[in-house]
C-alpha cells in the first residue's frame, strides 16, 4: 500500500491481517524506478516471512499485496520480477489500482498539467542509481530564467504532493536548455526501458485484480490495457475493471470497496468460488462514490 495507508491499515488489521508497508524507493527515494522498488517489496515481505516465529505467524500464511499509483507500480514490478528474483516465494494474489505502466508516456500526460509535479522528483528518481547519468542531466537545467535549475532541485527536499503543488501546470520541459531533448535521448531512455517500463521482466504467477479509471489523467487507460492485454496472451489470470467515472484520484476512492473485497477472497480461499481463476476477466463499470471528478 502507498497513499491511504492511514485509512487502509487499521481496517486491515481490523480483519486480523498482518499489515507490511515497505520503504520502497530505498536509500535514494528513487520514485518510479521499477526494479528497486519491485526488489524492495519482495524483500520486505521475505523480512517479515523470516521472522514468522516472532510475529507469530501460522507456517501456512498466505500473502498479497496492494497498492495504488506509486503503490501499485511496486506491487506490479514485484509481481513480475518473482519469478526471478524470489521463485520461492508463493503469493496468493496482488490488487493494482492506477496503474502507470509506463513512465515515460506518464511524463508525457501530465506535462502542462494538474500533475505536472510528478515529472521533477519522477525524472531524478528513476536516473540517481546512475549518478554519471543524473549528473550528465542536471548539468543541462537552465542557470537562469523562471524555469531555472534552483526551482528544479527544489524537489529534493518535497514530498510528491508539494512537488504537484509547486509545479502544478508547468511545461517541465523548459527547464532543460533544450527541452525534451535533454530529458529523453538514447542514455535516459536506456534507464526507463529497464525501470520504468511494466511488463518485460516476467509474467506474474498468481491472481491479479487491475482497477483503473478510463479518464485518469495521469496514465492514459490504453497503456494499462495493453499491459493487462500481454499478460493475459501468456496465460495470466487477471480481473481488470475500467470504471467510465473519474479520473486517477477519484479512482482510488472509487475502486477500494472492490479492491478490499477481492483481497477477501484472496486471503479467506474463497477466491476460485466468487471469481474467474483461469484466463480473463476485462469489463467496463461505473463505480461513484466520492465527490471528486478526477
Amino acid at each position: 500500500m502507498y497513499g491511504g495507508v492511514i485509512e487502509d491499515v487499521p481496517g486491515s488489521l481490523a480483519k486480523g491481517w498482518f499489515v507490511n508497508v515497505p520503504d520502497f524507493e530505498g536509500p535514494l527515494a528513487s520514485f518510479t524506478a521499477g526494479v528497486v522498488s519491485g526488489h524492495a517489496t519482495i524483500d520486505s515481505i521475505r523480512a517479515v516471512l523470516n521472522g514468522a516465529r516472532r510475529f507469530h505467524l501460522p507456517h501456512d500464511t498466505k500473502y498479497a499485496m496492494w497498492g495504488y499509483s506509486g503503490g501499485a507500480l511496486a506491487s506490479e514490478w514485484a509481481a513480475e520480477l518473482q519469478v526471478q528474483y524470489a521463485p520461492e516465494l508463493n503469493f496468493s494474489g496482488a490488487a493494482l489500482g492506477g496503474l502507470t505502466p509506463n513512465v515515460t508516456s506518464v511524463f508525457e500526460t501530465v506535462n502542462g498539467m494538474a500533475g505536472a509535479g510528478i515529472a521533477p522528483p519522477g525524472l531524478i528518481g528513476i536516473v540517481n542509481q546512475y549518478p554519471e547519468i543524473l549528473a550528465d542531466g542536471l548539468s543541462k537545467l537552465k542557470t537562469n530564467g523562471s524555469y531555472n535549475s534552483t526551482t528544479f532541485l527544489s524537489t529534493l527536499n518535497m514530498t510528491v504532493d508539494e512537488a504537484v503543488i509547486t509545479f502544478a501546470f508547468q511545461n517541465i520541459s523548459e527547464y532543460f536548455v533544450d527541452g525534451f531533448a535533454d530529458i529523453f535521448n538514447p542514455t535516459t531512455l536506456q534507464v526507463i526501458y529497464k525501470d520504468g517500463i511494466m511488463g518485460y521482466h516476467g509474467i506474474p504467477q498468481f491472481p491479479l485484480y487491475v482497477y483503473k479509471a478510463v479518464n485518469d489523467e495521469v496514465s492514459v487507460i490504453s497503456d494499462t490495457d495493453n499491459l493487462v492485454s500481454d499478460y493475459c496472451n501468456m496465460g495470466a489470470n487477471i480481473l481488470y475493471e475500467r470504471n467510465r467515472v473519474g479520473g486517477h484520484t477519484a479512482e482510488f476512492v472509487n475502486g477500494h470497496d472492490a479492491a478490499e473485497a477481492w483481497l477477501d477472497s484472496i486471503l479467506g480461499g474463497s477466491y476460485s468460488s466468487q471469481y474467474n481463476s483461469t484466463g480473463c476477466t476485462i469489463r467496463d463499470v461505473t463505480v461513484n462514490v466520492t465527490s471528486l471528478a478526477l
